[in-house]
């Protein structure tokens, strides 16, 4: 097994006791949370999906090597075919044009936002894959169980369900090990400021989930 896949394996392991801290995720999953939190939903991740496209254009840019440059670059690919899904979800949860534009975004929502922003700026290029990767697991568990819920509490078509879709199929993450053993070859990797970032990252997903659960 190389170092970076023991690295990936060791934080995964470490933090995935608090997904069960996400509040909101089993009040969908049971069909107890009210119809109005899809929209919600969708408003925040009309801030937060541009905003994680530009961070991960900025860590690619960053990048000194193609199998990195090419692993961020991809990954922001995937945010823009997830904004596309954005717009099915906000018409079927009742969110038009006049309401997004007056949609208040909530700190609480934001912050994991404005988190990836700061690494992408100053975290390396490995570490952010480290917190990434970790991230994108809890991510991908919690939008497989909306979707669920969504279909059979809430009669949502798949059109709706079609971001949440996008999401739950987890990602090969050979390619995150790559740019993670890059790091650790180059010693431009720092293994406890990866665990921290993982930490945080995951702290700030947790954040989003449990303000708009508290708000539902």
């Amino acid at each position: 097994m190389s170092a970076a896949r023991e690295l990936l394996d060791a934080v995964r392991a470490e933090l995935a006791p608090r997904d069960a801290e996400n509040r909101l995720a089993p009040l969908i999953a049971g069909g107890t949370a009210p119809r109005s939190v899809f929209a919600a939903i969708a408003a925040e991740e009309m801030h937060i999906v541009p905003s994680d496209w530009r961070s991960l254009h900025t860590l690619a840019a960053r990048c000194d090597g193609p199998p990195a440059r090419s692993y961020f670059s991809g990954l922001a690919s995937g945010e823009e075919a997830a904004l596309a899904r954005l717009a099915p979800l906000a018409a079927a949860a009742g969110l038009d044009d006049a309401a997004t534009r007056a949609y208040e975004p909530r700190a609480g929502c934001q912050a994991y936002p404005a988190y990836f922003a700061w690494l992408a700026l100053n975290a390396s290029p490995g570490e952010v894959a480290v917190a990434l990767t970790t991230n994108f697991g809890a991510w991908g568990t919690y939008c497989a169980a909306i979707a669920r819920g969504m279909r059979e509490h809430y009669g949502f078509g798949d059109d709706a369900c079609a971001f949440f879709d996008f999401f739950a199929t987890p990602l090969p993450d050979d390619d995150a090990v790559a740019v993670v053993q890059a790091g650790l070859d180059a010693g431009t990797l720092d293994r406890d400021a990866a665990r921290r970032y993982a930490r945080l990252f995951q702290s700030y997903e947790l954040m989003f989930w449990n303000t708009l659960a508290d708000a539902a």
